[in-house]
């Protein structure tokens, strides 16, 4: 583990890392607002006036009466698949292949650290900011819920739908470092760390449009992610988290262990 590489990491990400968990922190807080527990069957009857297809496209066809399940079925429903996707895309991509491309890794390479020092640096690094964001996500959910509505929050549950969300991400972050280690120029990273998890969510969305297509829905990886039936207490989203788990591991040891072997062109 290399502090100092560690340390370098913050700095480059830290300015777009700030950015989209302000923004996804703002939408939480906004979405905590216009819950109302006793009109809360307004919502939907308001929702049930839009497009079925837009509505079901979106996650939202399953907003609850709850604060809890209203936040799942709208801000972990979908705004979950956007803003921290922003995040492990461009943290992951500069971790490896971004200093491959500019040559940086060469310095890197240099110094006393290793191949494999600085490969668990920066997937060590990959968990940590997605990870961070989560609990800071979390933490921001209680307070803001509470201070607005007290006790209409089940802290438990929205504690482990955001563990649920952040299992999620430590895969769609292990197809970012992989991709960054195995890819021999910038644009070939970008492309498969980009267009895996936007393609999956494409899929996603095809899926819930009609129910002649929603086969569609299962070949993504976020068809593993379900908040409401982890409200429920189904065993779907537990085996969902324990999936998500084993991508991360196999993806993350096998970008370290292809990154120490290969050739690099720097």
């Amino acid at each position: 583990m290399s502090w100092t590489l560690f340390k370098a990491n913050i700095k480059s990400t830290r300015t777009i890392w700030i950015i989209m968990t302000a923004i996804f922190v703002f939408y939480l807080a906004t979405t905590i607002s216009m819950f109302d527990p006793e009109g809360a069957e307004s919502f939907e009857e308001m929702l049930e006036m839009l497009p079925e297809g837009m509505v079901k496209a979106l996650g939202m066809d399953e907003v609850g009466t709850t604060l809890l399940t209203f936040l799942s079925g709208y801000m972990y429903g979908f705004l979950v698949l956007l803003f921290p996707m922003v995040i492990s895309i461009i943290v992951n991509h500069k971790l490896i292949a971004s200093h491959v491309d500019k040559g940086s890794m060469a310095y890197l390479l240099s110094t006393p650290n290793s191949r494999l020092k600085i490969a668990r640096t920066q997937a060590f690094f990959s968990l940590v900011s997605i990870t961070v964001f989560f609990i800071i996500t979390a933490i921001m959910g209680i307070v803001i819920a509470e201070s607005m509505l007290p006790g209409e929050l089940e802290i438990g549950k929205f504690i482990l739908v955001n563990i649920y969300a952040l299992s999620m991400y430590f895969a769609i972050g292990g197809i970012g470092f992989f991709a960054s280690c195995i890819a021999s120029e910038s644009k070939h990273s970008l492309a498969l760390g980009i267009g895996l998890p936007v393609g999956f969510l494409v899929l996603q969305m095809l899926g819930g449009v009609t129910e002649q297509i929603s086969w569609i829905g299962n070949l993504s990886l976020y068809s593993l992610f379900d908040p409401n039936k982890l409200v429920e207490g189904a065993s779907f989203a537990y085996i969902g988290m324990s999936l998500f788990a084993l991508f991360a591991f196999i993806l993350y040891t096998s970008g370290i262990a292809i990154f120490n072997k290969r050739d690099l062109h720097i």
